[in-house]
């Protein structure tokens, strides 16, 4: 027919335009987009058969590809179901082309079978929503449907990356009385080019008049994607005394961007002549959300003269609430600019030359690295030693999930391990939620053919794992649970941990008594158990080899011995301390 004539020519779009993977959630109505791409061999297509996991498999993809991945699903609540994946898409800038299969508008509101409003579904948590013409029998109309894909997919990745709503209403008959053979037509495309915003070259003398005379300037990292261009540019920066940068573990800058390593550590300290040694004149901050808590309290109590927020696109956040300026501009590129472009007539002040400022971070570098190593040695067996030797045995540039709750937080503390190497980090720190961590991490997996490790809590694993219930999943998958057998981030954090202890449990806790061993026989991974010290010792080796299926490793821990070692360690960051500048 004509319409899937039309459909295969908007595929060949998708290929044109560079897209090559796309995630299917089986459905009857999408039939004609899914016989359109089911006929291109050079595509990568995955079958998911729950919708939630299936946008969060695409967004494990695009976490790693970094360009558009597309995502499709028949009409009704088919298409609720990728709200969440598509909103954590839209905060961590991730390009997702989400084509929703519908009932033609007249049949909407008519008590027909899966008709439900679907134009505008996902605003506005997407950078775009678009609808495809429902009648084609006009050649203005073919233009108009090809004019909108192209629109589409640039709109992912141009100015700035993120996910883009295509509603695709279809009239019966759905299948196509026989197979249509694929088109190549020799077709025009529309190229969204990608720009790197530039400053006037007063605003950089203006820039670079203040950073030259701040003696004490940090740079804070947030979720941000691997950059060797950035890391180069910040080694080169670092020498400066004046500068201190710190990172959290998912802005992928250990170890070569920063010497400092547990920053989050280090701004714990509640001595005040620490902290108020920390504070800094001038802050530049770049990428995405920060996990720690602490740097956001730090700020907050000891606001800087200026605040640099560097941002592409829409409205800059201030999570600081100190912002003072805001830069469009990529992290390498104004960096770059600080570092390699001479200031004229603008000589660096004795007191910046002089500046003990990056020094003081160091030595707390120091106290913290060594504080930690004694404090994971000596303390309980529980997640915070567990994940420790987790980190520590990962297969060198590796990739890394980090799940939400306590898992990233133990790992933002640990920071980098020198056996980790070059260890790649993501998490789904858009929103934070724990809906879609398992299937993030099949997605990451499914893009490379490195280990790809998973540590997550035990609510968000069961929570989520319907991301595992599909053919094949990739061998280098690995998933590390570590299971207290309930929430216990709610016996740990300030709040919850004081209300009464049954009202704290019934309603926080939610105690549950399930085990990965099943979960690992139905999918057909491997499964290993660790519930001490010593039988975590043993399986590490065994369960990060190369191996011919995916694997779980779970770490059974008490939740009460782990809100114990937590205090302990809370303790002991709050104590520390500058203390002599010469030790």
């Amino acid at each position: 027919t004509l319409r899937q004539q039309l459909l295969n020519q908007l595929i060949d779009l998708c290929i044109q335009l560079g897209m090559t993977h796309f995630v299917i959630a089986p459905g009857s109505r999408s039939a004609p987009l899914v016989t359109a791409l089911a006929q291109r061999p050079e595509l990568t297509l995955r079958i998911v058969i729950d919708e939630r996991a299936a946008g969060y498999v695409a967004l494990g993809m695009a976490q790693q590809l970094r360009r558009p991945v597309g995502l499709i699903c028949t009409s009704g609540t088919a298409a609720l179901n990728f709200a969440p994946a598509v909103t954590e898409a839209f905060y961590q800038r991730l390009p997702l082309l989400v084509l929703t299969a519908d009932r033609p508008p007249e049949w909407i509101d008519q008590q027909d079978n899966q008709a439900i409003h679907q134009p505008r579904l996902y605003e506005p948590h997407v950078l775009g929503s678009f609808e495809l013409p429902t009648d084609v029998a006009h050649a203005d109309a073919q233009w108009h449907a090809q004019r909108i894909v192209a629109q589409a997919i640039g709109l992912t990745s141009v100015p700035v990356m993120g996910p883009v709503h295509v509603n695709v209403p279809l009239r019966e008959p759905i299948y196509p009385a026989s197979q249509l053979p694929a088109t190549h037509p020799a077709q025009r495309t529309i190229q969204t080019l990608p720009a790197a915003p530039r400053l006037a070259s007063t605003v950089w003398e203006q820039l670079r008049a203040q950073w030259q005379t701040a003696e004490r300037k940090l740079i804070i990292a947030g979720m941000h994607a691997p950059d060797k261009r950035l890391i180069t540019t910040l080694q080169r920066l670092a020498s400066d005394p004046s500068i201190a940068i710190i990172a959290d573990i998912t802005a992928n800058l250990f170890p070569q961007g920063t010497a400092i390593h547990h920053g989050d550590m280090i701004w714990g300290s509640q001595e005040s002549k620490t902290q108020a040694a920390l504070a800094p004149d001038l802050v530049v901050s770049f990428g995405g959300q920060v996990v720690s808590k602490y740097w956001k309290n730090a700020l907050r109590k000891y606001p800087p003269k200026a605040l640099w927020q560097l941002w592409l696109g829409d409205v800059a956040p201030d999570p600081f609430q100190s912002l003072t300026h805001t830069i469009p501009m990529e992290a390498a590129d104004f960096f770059e600019g600080i570092a390699f472009l001479v200031p004229k007539n603008q000589p660096t002040p004795q007191s910046v030359k002089s500046s003990t400022y990056g020094a003081s971070w160091k030595v707390l570098e120091s106290k913290a690295e060594q504080a930690l190593k004694t404090f994971v040695a000596a303390c309980r067996f529980g997640e915070f030693k567990a994940t420790a030797k987790v980190l520590a045995a990962l297969p060198k540039d590796s990739h890394l999930q980090l799940g939400n709750s306590m898992a990233i937080r133990y790992a933002n503390f640990i920071g980098w391990l020198p056996s980790m190497g070059d260890v790649q980090v993501n998490s789904n720190r858009g929103t934070s939620g724990i809906d879609g961590t398992v299937s993030t991490a099949v997605g990451a997996a499914l893009t490379s053919d490195r280990i790809t490790t998973l540590i997550v809590g035990d609510l968000a694993f069961f929570y989520d794992r319907n991301g595992l219930w599909q053919a094949n999943l990739p061998a280098n998958l690995r998933i590390v649970l570590l299971n207290n057998h309930g929430g216990g981030i709610f016996d740990i954090i300030e709040g919850p941990n004081k209300l009464d202890r049954a009202t704290q449990e019934r309603f926080f806790l939610t105690p549950q008594p399930l085990t990965a061993r099943r979960t690992a026989e139905d999918h057909g991974l491997d499964y290993f158990f660790a519930d001490n010290e010593s039988s975590l010792n043993s399986q590490l080796s065994a369960f990060f080899a190369n191996r011919s299926r995916a694997a779980i490793l779970e770490i059974e821990t008490n939740m009460e011995i782990n809100t114990q070692v937590f205090a302990e360690f809370r303790t002991l960051v709050s104590n520390l301390r500058l203390g002599d500048s010469n030790e």
